[in-house]
C-alpha cells in the first residue's frame, strides 16, 4: 500500500515537471528566475524523498507481504479444487 502511494506520488511529480519545466522562467533575471530555480529544487527534493522512501522500505514488511501472498494463493487454490 505504501509503495503504491509512493509510486503514485512519483508519477504525479513527473507529470508536474513535464508540464511545468518548459514554462518556468529559470533564465530570467529577478524574482521570476529565483522562483523557477527554487521550484525546481523543491520538485527534485520531492523526487529524491520518494525514491529514498521506496529504496529503504523495511524488509520485514516485504517478507510479511510475500508470506501473506503465498497464504492467499494457497487459499484460492483450495477454493478452485
Amino acid at each position: 500500500m505504501l509503495k503504491n502511494r509512493l509510486l503514485l506520488s512519483l508519477l504525479c511529480i513527473g507529470a508536474m515537471l513535464y508540464i511545468a519545466v518548459p514554462r518556468l522562467p529559470v533564465a530570467e533575471d529577478g524574482l521570476a528566475g529565483w522562483f523557477g530555480v527554487v521550484w525546481l529544487v523543491f520538485a527534485l527534493m520531492a523526487v529524491g524523498g520518494n525514491i529514498a522512501a521506496i529504496m529503504y522500505l523495511p524488509k520485514r514488511n516485504r517478507v510479511v507481504r510475500k508470506a501473506k501472498l503465498a497464504e492467499f494463493k494457497k487459499v484460492r487454490l483450495r477454493q478452485y479444487q
